[in-house]
């Protein structure tokens, strides 16, 4: 606590101020910032679904995978041969290729030699039943040359 006399008057007033009212608020505000700090954490360890990252055709082609299992892959689109609300292509490495088959709306920049990403379950057959498609937007201008590397090689 802190005392301060002031004169009011030909009577002097003592007064005391407390910290307390501007500790609570600080430990309020550290308190709830914690608090979603964790909140965060525990939703990202809670649903490991919501942080999926993708996975190249090379990793696909090494593993064994359930059918059930829902996946992510990313590749550079090959092969592409679209239909009304369908669409079949492949998604390469350069070095390995998975085949796609997807049916629901095809984005209009999904383009043979553009880079694209398909979530779905593989089938016994080897190819990705997608129930997901979107289309990689490069995130900076390339030469014609850098543009013919393979997938993720810039």
């Amino acid at each position: 606590m802190k005392a301060t006399a002031r004169k009011v008057g030909a009577v002097d007033v003592v007064t005391q101020t407390t910290r307390k009212p501007q500790r609570l608020r600080w430990s309020l505000g550290i308190s709830l910032i914690v608090a979603g700090i964790g909140a965060l954490a525990f939703w990202a360890v809670a649903s490991p679904g919501a942080l999926a990252y993708y996975k190249s055709p090379t990793q696909i082609a090494s593993e064994q995978l359930d059918s059930a299992q829902n996946i992510r892959v990313g590749g550079r689109v090959a092969d592409l041969s679209r239909g009304v609300g369908a669409a079949t292509f492949m998604l390469t490495d350069g070095k390995n290729d998975v085949r796609v088959d997807y049916h629901g709306e095809v984005p209009d920049t999904l383009k043979n030699g553009t880079d694209g990403i398909a979530e779905g379950h593989i089938g016994p057959d080897g190819t990705m039943h997608a129930t997901q498609v979107q289309a990689k937007c490069s995130s900076k201008f390339m030469t014609k040359k850098d543009a013919k590397k393979p997938f993720g090689k810039y």
